[in-house]
């Protein structure tokens, strides 16, 4: 028993048109990528090493089909965003089959407007979620790894003032429901999806006693594919995938923060003041020394006794 949250991201068309022009393809990939993360677990390498084995294996697959690396693991985020809140909410003790339907069900509801989800889709998220239960993969350790940190966009349950979830794990009801302007937090599974085939993973009658949302906790910005595929937000700044860098083999680069921008802007006005100037013969440049700047003084260098061009050089 379990809810979903109500603003889904939506499957972005360069996601969906490879798909939908091969969804058996997109099945493969999946299936090669829940092997590669079947063989991690089970050689002990963890949930994060298990998912980068996942993502090792099928995104070559999906390259292959039109859909890039980047879009690849935006989609997986937007996915996770879509899942994790099910799954972290669910029971603890939920199995493979439980995972299968509510990944099942948050995809067919991520897909656009009057598009149907493809059965072969539908059929690899029911596996993924089988392979995971028979690895041994817990739902809420699933959840977790899936989606963004709370409090950080695209985390799609509220915060606490202090930033921490107010999402109990296993608990649908310690959500509230409805914004303080009514708009929905939650949502229930589709009433004729996955999970109500499973008959075990539906709100019950009446639903959950939800707390209302309070002044002082606060909605992350919601997960969406521009989000997803933007560069993280780290410590030092946006790092993210270069596209120029990783063609250079420069690999994740950091943009430079305004202060570097304006030092080098300042660097490049004053190399260039520079060569100007010595190409006329005039007076050095300011240059920045111990003391802070030491600029030369235009007036000085024309006084008697300073090194000067004589006038009459070059002259009959």
């Amino acid at each position: 028993m379990t809810m979903f949250p109500a603003n889904m991201p939506e499957m972005p068309p360069e996601m969906m048109g490879p798909v939908m022009d091969n969804p058996q393809g997109f099945a493969d990939a999946m299936g090669s990528g829940m092997e590669a993360f079947s063989a991690a677990m089970e050689g002990g390498g963890g949930m994060e090493a298990a998912f980068e084995a996942f993502g090792d294996a099928a995104g070559p697959m999906m390259a292959e089909m039109g859909i890039p690396q980047d879009v690849f693991d935006a989609v997986g985020d937007m996915v996770g965003a879509a899942v994790g809140p099910a799954m972290m909410m669910g029971p603890a003790d939920a199995g493979g089959g439980d995972m299968g339907a509510m990944m099942m069900d948050a995809v067919d509801m991520m897909m656009p407007e009057g598009m149907d989800m493809p059965p072969e889709v539908g059929g690899a998220m029911m596996d993924m979620g089988t392979a995971m239960g028979d690895a041994g993969v817990m739902p809420h350790d699933v959840a977790g790894e899936m989606m963004a940190p709370p409090g950080e966009p695209g985390y799609p349950m509220p915060c606490d003032a202090a930033g921490d979830p107010v999402m109990v794990p296993g608990d649908p009801g310690s959500v509230p429901i409805t914004h303080m302007d009514g708009e929905p937090i939650l949502q229930a599974p589709p009433a004729d999806g996955a999970m109500a085939d499973m008959g075990t993973m539906m709100p019950p009658p009446g639903g959950y006693d939800h707390p209302p949302m309070d002044g002082s906790m606060t909605m992350p910005e919601p997960m969406t594919y521009d989000l997803a595929i933007a560069p993280a937000l780290g410590e030092e700044g946006f790092v993210g995938a270069d596209p120029m860098a990783d063609a250079m083999g420069g690999g994740n680069m950091v943009p430079p923060t305004p202060e570097a921008l304006a030092a080098d802007a300042m660097d490049a006005a004053m190399g260039s003041a520079m060569d100007g100037a010595m190409d006329q013969g005039g007076a050095p440049i300011p240059v920045i020394g111990d003391e802070g700047f030491k600029e030369a003084d235009p007036v000085a260098a024309a006084e008697p006794g300073m090194d000067e061009p004589d006038p009459s050089a070059g002259m009959g």
